[in-house]
């Protein structure tokens, strides 16, 4: 509910900074709520809407923020390392170098690319062994086997890491 609020508010206030509230039907209570001041535009027939209180437009900026954390972000870079990591565990430890290699980038470049993603190589190795963790605890599958397909030195490193995730070892998850 808040979530719309904030996307309509935001909208409306937006809406009437450009002046495209023609054919609103929210046009004259949004102008009365927001203190918006409906005047002639400059050829006499269409109507304007004046701001009269600046604080209005950095409420609007608000809302228009909130809305835009709200939308869950799409990383279809981060999903393609994700893909090309999840092979890789079981072999050997992961090293940034050996996926960038394989994507035919640069250190650096994955490095930044995740970057400009909000996420850091460690945290992306982290929360795809944390997820695949999951499922084949929940699979059935033995923590020594979920401990060693996931690149963990032992089952015991992979117990630490579980309850770290989740709070609880993967025996009793599984239960």
């Amino acid at each position: 509910m808040i979530r719309e609020t904030n996307a309509m508010i935001a909208g409306c206030i937006d809406r009437m900074r450009h002046e495209s509230c023609d054919g609103c039907e929210r046009r004259d209570a949004c102008a009365s709520l927001f203190n918006f001041r409906r005047s002639a535009g400059p050829s006499g027939r269409e109507q304007r809407y004046e701001r009269l209180n600046p604080l209005l437009a950095f409420l609007g900026n608000i809302a228009k923020a909130i809305e835009a954390s709200a939308k869950p972000r799409e990383r279809p870079f981060t999903r393609e390392v994700e893909r090309r990591v999840e092979p890789l565990l079981a072999s050997r430890p992961v090293r940034i170098e050996q996926v960038a290699g394989a994507m035919g980038l640069s250190r650096q470049t994955l490095y930044r690319r995740l970057k400009a993603e909000g996420v850091t190589f460690e945290a992306l190795l982290d929360r795809l062994r944390h997820r695949l963790a999951l499922r084949l605890v929940r699979d059935g599958l033995a923590v020594k086997d979920v401990a060693y397909r996931l690149g963990f030195s032992d089952p015991a490193a992979f117990s630490r890491a579980f309850k770290r995730w989740t709070g609880s070892s993967p025996r009793a998850a599984r239960g």
